[in-house]
C-alpha cells in the first residue's frame, strides 16, 4: 500500500513545457548515489515524482545536474523543476561530502568546502524550496545529518562533525519558522551507512571493525534510511515537525 494518502495515478499533460500531474513532486539532492539515490528509488515506488539532482547527474528525464555548494546552480535547478510542473512538495537534502583529516590539520580552505556543500547548500536549496511550499500551503523537507551531529565521527574530520551538527540547527530553526503555513521540516541522523562517500573514504580494514563494533553487527544499507526519509514526508507524519531521528541501529 501507497504512503501517499490518495491515489498516485498520473493524470499528466504537455502546456507550454509545463506538466501538470497529480503526483507530489519531489527534490532530491545527492540524488546519484547513496542515500539520495535510494531515496529517488523509492519515493518513486511509492508513487511520488522524484527528481534526483547532483553534480554528478545529467540534465535528463528525472534528473538535473546542480552543484549545491554554488548559489547560481542551485537557483538555476530550482527554477526548472518549477516551471516543468508548477510545484515543489517535497525536499530532501542528502548532498554532502566528507572530509579525513586530523582534528588541528584542517585547513581554512577545507572547512569551507565542507560547510558549503553540506550546511550552506542545504539552506540554499531550502531558500528555493520554502516559497513554492508557503504558495502551495504545503510542503515537507527532511535533512540528512549524521550520527556525527548527535556525537561525534569515527571516521571523519570536525569539519565534517560541524556540519552536521549544525544541519541539525538549520531544520529546528526552519522548522519553528514555517510549521504554521504547512511545511514540516524534520531531520534523519544516520549512523554509517553503505555509500559510496564511506566505502571511498574509509579503508576495507576500517570498515570491518565499525560492522564488529555495532550492535547490530553492520552498517546500514541506504535503503533503510530512505524508508525513515519516506515516512517523514508521507502523511503519516502529518504532526512530525523539528524532529531529530535516529537511525543508528542502537550506535550510540
Amino acid at each position: 500500500m501507497s504512503i501517499l494518502n490518495r491515489k498516485t495515478r498520473v493524470v499528466a499533460a504537455a502546456r507550454g513545457g509545463r506538466t501538470t500531474c497529480n503526483l507530489r513532486v519531489a527534490v532530491v539532492t545527492g540524488g546519484g548515489s547513496g542515500i539520495g539515490k535510494a531515496t529517488v528509488r523509492l519515493l518513486k515506488e511509492h508513487g511520488f515524482h522524484a527528481v534526483g539532482i547532483s553534480r554528478g547527474l545529467p540534465n535528463g528525464n528525472g534528473t538535473l545536474r546542480c552543484d549545491v555548494s554554488d548559489e547560481d546552480s542551485v537557483t538555476r535547478a530550482f527554477r526548472r523543476v518549477v516551471k516543468k510542473f508548477g510545484r515543489i512538495d517535497i525536499l530532501v537534502n542528502c548532498a554532502g561530502i566528507a572530509s579525513k583529516r586530523d582534528p588541528l590539520s584542517v585547513s581554512v580552505k577545507e572547512w569551507e568546502r565542507v560547510l558549503r556543500t553540506n550546511l550552506i547548500g542545504s539552506y540554499l536549496c531550502c531558500r528555493e524550496a520554502i516559497p513554492v511550499m508557503r504558495r502551495q500551503r504545503y510542503g515537507r523537507i527532511v535533512n540528512v545529518s549524521s550520527i556525527a551531529g548527535r556525537s561525534y565521527s569515527r571516521s571523519c574530520s570536525v569539519a565534517y562533525t560541524s556540519s552536521k551538527y549544525a544541519l541539525i540547527g538549520l531544520t529546528k530553526q526552519l522548522a519553528a519558522a514555517f510549521g504554521r503555513e504547512g511545511i514540516n521540516i524534520n531531520c534523519v541522523c544516520p549512523s554509517e551507512t553503505k555509500s559510496e562517500m564511506l566505502l571511498k573514504n574509509v579503508p576495507r580494514k576500517r570498515l570491518k571493525a565499525m560492522e564488529a563494533s555495532h550492535p547490530l553487527g553492520r552498517l546500514a544499507e541506504p535503503a533503510e534510511i530512505a524508508r525513515v526519509i519516506s515516512f517523514l514526508v508521507s502523511e503519516a507524519a502529518s504532526y512530525v515537525n523539528g524532529a531529530v531521528v535516529d537511525v543508528n541501529g542502537g550506535l550510540l
